[in-house]
């Protein structure tokens, strides 16, 4: 979502999206199939069922975890980072 409204993606994009969200969630030793990234232009949190992950003690952590989602993103039409961006994903089982 951006901004309260829906960027609809492929299945390539959700799946690559939800891959890489649930694999930096698996780093910080949590193992799940569903997070959402709260991103806007002054915070970044990542969440799982199990709560928020704490990255804000780990500057280099949350730099490498900002730039990754931001990359990734990047392409994707209608995206700006002024903006208010919720990503939530899981992966198949």
């Amino acid at each position: 979502m951006v901004n309260s409204y829906v960027v609809p993606l492929n299945d390539f994009m959700q799946d690559y999206i939800a891959n890489i969200l649930c694999a930096i969630a698996n780093s910080f030793g949590i193992s799940t199939n569903s997070v959402t990234v709260c991103v806007d232009a002054e915070e970044f949190h990542v969440y799982t069922e199990k709560g928020e992950i704490d990255i804000s003690k780990k500057d280099f952590a949350r730099q490498l975890i900002e730039s990754t989602v931001k990359g990734m993103l990047s392409p994707l039409k209608g995206i700006f980072w002024l903006q208010k961006i919720t990503i939530t994903t899981s992966t198949k089982e």
